[in-house]
């Protein structure tokens, strides 16, 4: 039987994938105008990107945030994200840093996933899977690369690599540097979906070449889809409303 997560009112895994908008505002009036934005549209969940925050590398300050956004969002599920300079953020971060701002967030109540990167070394992540797990958070593991794709075998033994160190759902996204790469990633995401039918992964080629990844997951095995309701978290993201539009017509061909 298809593994499945039920968050709130939305359950991963089950029928389309869900639809995921980002929060990058820099200050909190600015996020929790986005948070009224987001609660309001097609939408499933939110994603708070951290690293887009002023104080974003202030645990105590991000905390405080956290739990003006918790209100503003209602019940809706909210994915915790830092993401790195390194893989495409907008803020470098010590490895302590990022481990505290995980931790305390897991921690919170506030958050129902967070995002944490499988390159920010195997300690760090297992340590924090085990935290989330402890506190009934799950964990996406990913990687993001903005520069190219892997081959197919590299995409593969990556998710196998998140899937060791024990996270939920592996997630990578990678940046086509021509048309071929959109069929790797597309036949990645296949494979590991006949190999690990119970598991639910994402998979993503960025940009406007990858567009057609983030609108077919529930063809070749993706969960959850990222789109934007104000501002877009990374290149090739559509609209949540467009997005949801689409999923319903493949989804109804299914």
């Amino acid at each position: 039987m298809s593994q499945e997560y039920k968050i709130g009112d939305i359950t991963l895994g089950e029928g389309m994938p869900k639809v995921c908008a980002p929060l990058t505002g820099t200050t909190l009036k600015a996020l929790l105008d986005e948070c009224g934005l987001v609660r309001n549209s097609e939408a499933d969940l939110a994603e708070w990107r951290v690293d887009f925050f002023e104080y974003g590398r202030d645990t105590e300050k991000v905390l405080e945030a956290l739990a003006e956004i918790r209100k503003e969002l209602g019940n809706m599920p909210l994915i915790f994200s830092f993401r790195t300079a390194e893989e495409g953020g907008e803020k470098d971060i010590t490895v302590r840093q990022y481990m505290e701002l995980n931790k305390q967030a897991a921690e919170s109540g506030a958050v129902q996933l967070i995002d944490i990167e499988l390159f920010r070394g195997e300690d760090t992540v297992k340590e924090l899977v085990a935290i989330a797990k402890e506190q009934q958070v799950l964990t996406i593991i990913s990687n993001h690369d903005f520069k190219q794709t892997p081959d197919t075998p590299e995409i593969m033994n990556r998710v196998e690599k998140m899937l060791e160190l024990g996270g939920d759902i592996p997630k990578v996204a990678v940046m086509p540097v021509k048309e071929e790469d959109v069929l790797t990633v597309i036949q990645a995401n296949l494979k590991l979906k006949k190999l690990y039918p119970n598991r639910k992964m994402i998979m993503i080629a960025m940009g406007s070449r990858g567009i057609v990844t983030r609108m077919s997951g529930e063809i070749f095995g993706s969960v959850l889809t990222f789109a934007t309701v104000k501002h877009a978290s990374a290149p090739g993201q559509v609209s949540a409303g467009e997005m949801k539009k689409i999923l319903q017509i493949i989804h109804n061909a299914q």
